[in-house]
């Protein structure tokens, strides 16, 4: 089966939750409110919780706590509270699938350390909305669990990756696809914006143009990720071409402390979207 099929098959399993669907459709409308927007939020009293935790939590770095929903939105914004509450929706539409047959800890530190580090690097880029870029870095391997629920033995298999072979590279010899495309492909399926979709999609990519930032940014960040969780296979050395720095105006210095912040909040982050996973640390 080819990429497309793949997440045709996943399609109504990896449904994103009701609420998710109705705050989306309010905040593409150009008459609602803020208010009737905090309304929809404020009846999941999950999404609620989480979507308060993420707001408080040192990414943002507000002066203040944030006690409501609508202050969430006054002071993060719709587009930043949008990209949250799809967060959280695509973690719980993830917790439906049998992880067994796959490393379901590695799969949320890798898929958040990107998300940490993509949102970190928008930043030093001075790229907005950075949040965007969080979301994509967080959906980057979610190709992973569509392939799970098609074939664990393949997805199983596909974790055999080293120091010689690389992630997508295996990827491409089980399946004649990446988790990337057959990612994006669902992503398409869910009708999320293409400012999300191509990067996920052209994330193995080696055509690097200046001016496709979010590709380059979310190239970088998916390797630094792969970096960080595996020090003992792969180096950022190893991983990173200088020349997607040079494009990007990026420094060594920069790098370091993208690792560091997605060192320093992952924890935090892993808790909120995936408690499941949290109680393992």
């Amino acid at each position: 089966m080819k990429a497309l099929q793949y997440a045709q098959n996943v399609a109504d399993l990896f449904a994103l939750p009701e609420g998710y669907l109705k705050v989306k459709q309010l905040m593409d409308s150009d008459i609602a409110s803020l208010d009737e927007i905090a309304e929809v939020i404020l009846l999941d009293p999950v999404l609620t919780s989480k979507l308060l935790k993420l707001a408080n939590s040192a990414i943002y770095n507000l002066p203040y706590q944030v006690e409501s929903v609508s202050k969430a939105l006054l002071v993060l914004g719709k587009t930043q509270v949008y990209n949250l509450v799809l967060s959280i929706g695509i973690s719980s539409a993830c917790s439906k699938v049998d992880t067994s047959a796959i490393d379901l800890e590695r799969f949320w530190e890798q898929s958040i350390n990107a998300a940490l580090i993509a949102r970190y690097l928008a930043q030093c880029c001075q790229l907005k909305p950075n949040d965007r870029y969080y979301v994509a870095g967080l959906l980057h391997n979610i190709g992973e669990l569509v392939v799970l629920h098609n074939n664990a033995e393949q997805a199983n298999r596909c974790q055999n990756y080293s120091a010689e072979e690389r992630p997508w590279q295996v990827q491409e010899r089980e399946l004649g696809f990446t988790y990337a495309e057959c990612g994006a492909e669902l992503l398409h399926l869910w009708q999320l914006p293409d400012s999300i979709v191509e990067p996920v999609a052209l994330q193995h990519s080696h055509k690097f143009v200046q001016k496709n930032t979010a590709q380059l940014v979310l190239h970088l960040s998916v390797r630094l990720a792969l970096a960080n969780q595996h020090p003992e296979m792969y180096s950022t050395r190893q991983l990173v071409d200088p020349f997607v720095l040079e494009l990007l105006e990026l420094t060594q210095q920069d790098i370091i402390r993208a690792i560091d912040f997605c060192n320093t909040e992952g924890l935090f982050i892993l808790s909120v979207l995936n408690p499941r996973i949290s109680t393992i640390y």
